[in-house]
């Protein structure tokens, strides 16, 4: 997008994804994969995973952080013919294209706004918001990268509802509250606040509160055969249940999406992964999730089974393969076209965090 989108385009794109999620938790037992919380309504784990069901292998994004031309060279990437377990007539698959055959899931870890490769702008920003202009030049460039990512992750929901989800991030928030879970947002400025304020007064409330409804609607976790993902580190080994009915219990919420680097003291990812996968399946499983930033493609924690992915300066995505072992060196894949090697891959360029 060069330009906002229009309240009838956001308000549009919204309305299907709401209507998406809102049912996921009332599909047919077999395809069932959002079980439904002690109120009937959708859980907040996502169970991607059913044996002779369901078994695909899993991309995993970590932060976008209103990037949308991240989102485009996800799409765009073009995945190892092994990847999907099908030929195709020896032809490599984009991710865009595996995902219309419904060959893949697609998990982000949340945190799709607020940029953080613009700090420097969000000073611009606040010196408009001090003068009373929350709609000015720079928020609007702000906001052009914000709305583009947000109504590009809507409308992959909408157009692939079974095989791409979004969790929720401590950065979808856009009431920027103080409760539920939810912590009102400030790092280089005020962003949650000037978020808010800008959304009433471009667009107005109706919109706000759908797109708030959208962020309550969206799953904390999800889990694979081989993997478990939310936004953060979690703060407790939670059961199923405690996972599923997350969304009432506000200490829950931000033990998923709020953890901080080196506040968890006692393991808690193994403990989930065996709840989740089973005993058998957790010794060959990986944790995953974003939040804080990496320096380099990831950094490793809890024994080595919590990954943490996020690189606010790469673009980085994690290919989990179906029947392979996780191999950090060639499946954690860059997909800026420029930055390409011989294999598409970034190398042995790993990290590891104490």
């Amino acid at each position: 997008m060069e330009e906002l989108p229009s309240y009838e385009f956001i308000f549009s794109l919204a309305q299907k994804a709401c209507d998406i999620l809102a049912l996921e938790s009332s599909l047919p037992p077999k395809k069932l994969y959002r079980p439904a919380n002690c109120m009937k309504e959708p859980g907040s784990l996502l169970e991607l995973y059913k044996e002779d069901v369901r078994e695909l292998p899993a991309i995993i994004i970590p932060d976008i952080h209103a990037r949308p031309n991240f989102i485009a060279n996800i799409l765009n990437y073009e995945l190892p013919k092994k990847f999907c377990g099908t030929k195709d007539n020896g032809k490599k698959l984009t991710v865009y294209e595996a995902l219309q055959k419904k060959l893949l899931d697609v998990i982000c870890v949340g945190d799709g706004v607020h940029t953080e490769l613009y700090a420097a702008r969000w000073e611009l920003i606040s010196l408009e918001f001090e003068k009373g202009d929350c709609t000015g030049f720079y928020m609007k460039q702000e906001m052009i990268l914000n709305l583009a990512t947000l109504c590009a992750l809507l409308q992959l929901k909408t157009e692939f509802p079974e095989n791409f989800h979004f969790l929720k991030g401590n950065h979808e928030n856009i009431l920027n509250c103080n409760f539920g879970g939810d912590y009102a947002f400030y790092k280089y400025a005020d962003e949650g606040e000037m978020f808010k304020r800008f959304m009433l007064t471009y667009y107005d409330e109706r919109l706000v509160n759908l797109i708030a409804k959208y962020e309550n609607l969206l799953p904390l976790v999800a889990a694979g055969k081989n993997y478990v993902i939310s936004h953060a580190e979690p703060a407790a080994a939670f059961t199923r249940e405690q996972l599923i009915d997350a969304r009432f219990d506000e200490e829950i919420v931000a033990g998923l999406i709020w953890t901080k680097n080196g506040q968890v003291k006692n393991p808690t990812a193994a403990a989930i992964m065996k709840e989740l996968l089973g005993k058998k399946n957790a010794k060959k499983a990986l944790y995953f999730a974003g939040h804080r930033p990496v320096k380099e493609n990831y950094a490793l924690r809890q024994n080595g089974l919590f990954v943490q992915l996020h690189n606010p300066h790469k673009q980085n995505i994690a290919l989990v393969y179906k029947n392979k072992k996780f191999n950090f060196d060639k499946d954690i894949v860059n997909t800026k076209p420029e930055l390409y090697g011989k294999y598409g891959r970034l190398g042995k360029a790993g990290g590891k965090e104490k």
